[in-house]
Order: C-alpha cells, then sequence, then structure tokens
C-alpha cells in the first residue's frame, strides 16, 4: 500500500515529461535551425532530469518510499516551473 505513492510519482513524471516534448516538437515547426537546436538541448536536458527521477523512485522505492515519491515527483515541479516562466515570458 505504502508503494502507491511513489508509482502515482513516477507516472505523473513521465506523462508530465512526454507533455513537454511533445510541446517541445511543436515549437520547433516553424523555427531556425539554431532555435531548433536550442530546443533540442532543452528536449534532451528534460528527459534527461525525468531519467533521474525516475532511477532514483525506482532505486529507493523498497527502502524509503516517501523520499522516492518525493524524488520522483521533483521533475514534474521542474518542469512546472519551466512551462508557466516559459507562458509568462511569450
Amino acid at each position: 500500500m505504502k508503494l502507491i505513492l511513489p508509482i502515482i510519482a513516477i507516472l505523473c513524471t513521465i506523462l508530465v515529461t512526454l507533455a513537454m516534448l511533445g510541446m517541445c516538437m511543436g515549437m520547433g515547426a516553424n523555427a531556425s535551425p539554431a532555435q531548433i537546436r536550442g530546443l533540442k538541448i532543452w528536449m534532451s536536458c528534460l528527459s534527461l532530469l525525468s531519467l533521474v527521477g525516475f532511477v532514483a523512485g525506482l532505486v529507493l522505492m523498497s527502502k524509503q518510499p516517501n523520499l522516492a515519491a518525493g524524488i520522483a515527483i521533483f521533475p514534474s515541479a521542474i518542469i512546472f516551473v519551466i512551462f508557466v516562466i516559459s507562458l509568462v515570458r511569450s
């Protein structure tokens, strides 16, 4: 029962990451090559951040489920902040 929260956090991070990657791909539709290069770097960094949260959540799930949930949801919070900042700037 105590493993449900980390599993939900991991799934949330995966879905938020996929949504943000889709938005980044959509932004590259009419972009210049330099902007596309920047988007690829952003997408790589977001994917790496989510992968680290996913792996750390899985590793800590059996020993410390509360910490695993916090670490697994942390990339979602970072992505949400980036999303809000990008909305405000545009």
